[in-house]
This record gives C-alpha cells, sequence and structure tokens, in this order.
C-alpha cells in the first residue's frame, strides 16, 4: 500500500523550506557547479513530470520503452534559472498534489504493473515510494543550499 502520510510529510517539508525561501536568495549561484535553489526546484518539476507520465501509464499496463531522463541536461536545457521563483514554486506545489492524488487512489492490482528496462523491471509501488525518497533526499540538499545561500 502507498504510504500516503510518509509521503505527505516530506511534501510538507520541502513546502515549508519553499514558503521561507526569499525571492532573491533563489537566483544565488554559489559555486559555478552548483544549482541555484530554483534549479534545484526545477530538476524536481522534471522528476515530477517524467514520474507523472511513468505513474499514469503503469496503471493500466507494464510500460516498455520509456526513457529515462539525466538531471544536469533537463536542468541547463530549460534555463529555470530564469523563471520567476514564486512561479516555480508554485507549480512544483500543484504538480506535487496531482502527483500525490495519482499514488493516493492507484488501485492495489496496478501496483504490481513494472516498468521494464534492462536492469530488470521496476514495479509501480517501488516508482511511488523512490520518487518520495528521491524528493526527501532534496529536501535536506535544498536546506543545506539555503543554509549556504543565507550565509
Amino acid at each position: 500500500m502507498f504510504d500516503n502520510a510518509k509521503a505527505r510529510t516530506i511534501l510538507s517539508a520541502f513546502q515549508d523550506l519553499l514558503d521561507k525561501t526569499p525571492a532573491e536568495a533563489a537566483h544565488t549561484r554559489i559555486r559555478p557547479d552548483a544549482w541555484t535553489l530554483t534549479e534545484i526546484v526545477g530538476h524536481l518539476i522534471d522528476s515530477a513530470s517524467n514520474n507523472h507520465q511513468r505513474f499514469a501509464r503503469l496503471l493500466l499496463a507494464d510500460l516498455e520503452g520509456f526513457p529515462a531522463y539525466t538531471a544536469e541536461p533537463w536542468v541547463d536545457a530549460q534555463k529555470y534559472d530564469a523563471v520567476g521563483f514564486e512561479d516555480i514554486a508554485a507549480l512544483w506545489t500543484s504538480y506535487n498534489k496531482l502527483i500525490l492524488h495519482l499514488c493516493s487512489t492507484a488501485p492495489q492490482e496496478a501496483l504490481q504493473h513494472s516498468w521494464i528496462r534492462d536492469e530488470g523491471p521496476q514495479p509501480l509501488k517501488f516508482l511511488m515510494a523512490d520518487y518520495y525518497d528521491h524528493m526527501n533526499l532534496h529536501v535536506a540538499h535544498y536546506r543545506e543550499r539555503l543554509a549556504e545561500v543565507m550565509a
């Protein structure tokens, strides 16, 4: 069964960080190779959009041939740091409400549908849990970056 309480806790933790982020700090780059806070949120939107497609398709059947994505080129290509922080934060919030709804209402029988990959099948149940585990890593990442920017 999907752990709705855990997912809500992770989403709430990230939302709290977004709410505490001064807009002027969101675009501060602390090192040339470090994402800004806005780029971290953009990356999480990429993750949301890719996983939303996987999840929705896996509700119906197994999924073969769906591409993976690589974070750095996607963030670079989309120029997230040029987007207003309030806009990107609002998109993250809205998109994650939709994904939480999808995960919370997924039929039990669909949770065993798998994304078929060369590395082996990954069931929807695993992918949903992994999505929130990945986001939780970025809660810590974002918190650390915010502290660095504010120092």
